[in-house]
């Protein structure tokens, strides 16, 4: 029996983004974190000196992309390299199956196939 995954197809792809693209350090995090803060506080600014609407949403609009590069940094940094593991042990929640799946080699297999489209199939060959 083989063991059937789309982990180690996922994992691969992790592991070439991360090397292409290097996750943020802390550092990026704390001054997205510190920028989001300062517009905020600029459109907090605006609205309590009565602003026109046109500063208001531009400074509503600079908020909104300083929030999202924010959390496009956050995702990125808890990528982590290799299968998920949780516990130490390899963790299938995020695999197709949900859980850990084997594949039998065997003329059977195929026979179970056709069996879902036709009633009646036969096989012969040797058992196990």
């Amino acid at each position: 029996m083989f063991q059937v995954t789309t982990l180690i197809g996922d994992a691969e792809k992790v592991e070439k983004e991360l090397i292409k693209n290097p996750p943020p350090s802390e550092a990026d995090i704390e001054a997205a974190k510190a920028l989001v803060k300062e517009k905020g506080e600029a459109v907090a600014q605006l609205k309590s000196a009565k602003a026109g609407k046109a500063e208001i949403t531009a400074s509503v609009a600079e908020l909104n992309k300083a929030k999202e590069n924010l959390s496009r940094l956050e995702e990125r940094s808890k990528l982590k390299p290799g299968i998920p593991q949780k516990d130490g042990k390899i963790h299938y929640s995020q695999d197709i199956f949900a859980r850990q799946a084997f594949l039998t080699v065997s003329g059977q297999l195929q026979i179970e196939t056709y069996a879902c489209a036709v009633c009646s199939v036969y096989t012969f060959g040797p058992t196990f």
